[in-house]
């Protein structure tokens, strides 16, 4: 099975914030995953950076807070 690893990109590089996502929602400010074990995760100030369907990887982007 092809579940989603998700990561944030930050100054320092990516950082894994969770894996096994079979769906991702955007809610207002916020990027909503939730897990094959139905468990749920919020990320705030993030954008969808890229989506990489062949390798299951999906990269948000940190906003930049002005």
């Amino acid at each position: 099975m092809c579940l989603l690893k998700v990561y944030v990109e930050e100054d320092a590089g990516r950082r894994l914030v969770a894996r096994d996502i079979v769906f991702i929602s955007k809610e207002g400010e916020s990027i909503k995953l939730k897990g094959i074990e139905f468990e749920e995760k919020t990320l705030m100030n993030v954008d969808v950076f890229s989506i990489d369907a062949l390798n299951s990887v999906l990269i948000l982007k940190k906003r930049n807070e002005s």
